[in-house]
């Protein structure tokens, strides 16, 4: 690719101006570190990050309101997070489907010894009192808010711990997580 960028004269070396080898160093140097961070709008999972390490999450195409729009943009996100995995700008939650919540339980009984056990051994008991499948959860990287100005237009800063989505359990602290608020989209 260089040597196209090369001027090139009969009998004499191939050189590159200094301000073209300049803006290509830029270049260069930037393109490995180059990622949006979490929350940002997308159309492809490129415009969230050139390694693949963040994709753009489409399930929600969302324009400036909020509103579903097949025009609007996805959201960026890391797959598969565990609790301490994700940037700074963002938090671990675990996503439960709506199609798997339908049994009842109660979260203040369900697996205690003198308790319920209403879910399925491979189930937790949300706080909505449902049952959900802890192998068909989703764990996405989202971003974390603390107010409505930090969520892009279009998204709202909202609590976690309800809706079926949850900050994801820390395996050295079951018992410690806690809730928190993440960017999600009005509509």
């Amino acid at each position: 690719m260089l040597r196209a960028l090369m001027p090139r004269r009969p009998g004499a070396r191939a050189s590159v101006t200094p301000p073209l080898l300049l803006a290509l160093a830029a270049v260069l140097a930037a393109a490995p570190g180059c990622s949006r961070r979490i929350g940002n709008g997308c159309k492809l999972s490129i415009d969230c990050s050139l390694r693949g390490e963040r994709i753009c999450d489409l399930s929600y195409l969302v324009d400036e309101n909020g509103f579903e729009d097949p025009d609007g943009k996805g959201e960026c996100i890391i797959e598969g997070c565990t609790a301490d995995s994700c940037p700074n700008e963002a938090v671990c939650v675990q996503i439960y489907s709506a199609e798997y919540l339908s049994v009842a339980c109660d979260p203040e009984r369900e697996d205690r010894p003198d308790g319920l056990n209403d879910c399925e051994a491979n189930e937790i008991c949300l706080q909505e009192g449902v049952c959900a499948d802890a192998n068909t959860a989703r764990s996405t990287c989202r971003k974390e808010c603390r107010r409505e100005s930090q969520c892009r237009d279009g998204y709202t800063c909202r609590e976690t711990g309800r809706r079926g989505i949850y900050v994801a359990l820390d395996p050295e602290n079951p018992t410690g997580t806690e809730e928190t608020k993440i960017c999600m989209p009005n509509g």
